[in-house]
């Protein structure tokens, strides 16, 4: 699993989760991303529990996501800036 998800809560802990690729078709990605993108909790499932983040607890997510397609960032809200690289 090279996919990570890092959850950075706005009390300052984080916690981050493997996880396998969700959908094998550009349609599934693009239907899951819209999905998340309008909830109001992410749902993670993880070695036999269920975890469910109220997203007003949380400052930010960062996916890390190796390979995403052009085809994949078009579902992403049409002001999300892409291509970007991270600086400190």
């Amino acid at each position: 699993m090279d996919r990570i998800v890092t959850l950075h809560f706005v009390d300052g802990s984080k916690l981050a989760f493997d996880f396998p690729e969700q959908a094998s078709n550009a349609a599934g990605k693009h239907v899951k991303l819209a999905d998340f993108m309008a909830s109001k909790h992410l749902v993670i499932e993880a070695e036999g529990q269920l975890f469910v983040f109220p997203v007003t607890s949380v400052k930010y997510i960062a996916f890390s996501v190796p390979n995403v397609s052009k085809q994949a960032l078009g579902a992403l809200p049409r002001h999300a800036l892409t291509g970007a690289r991270l600086r400190d």
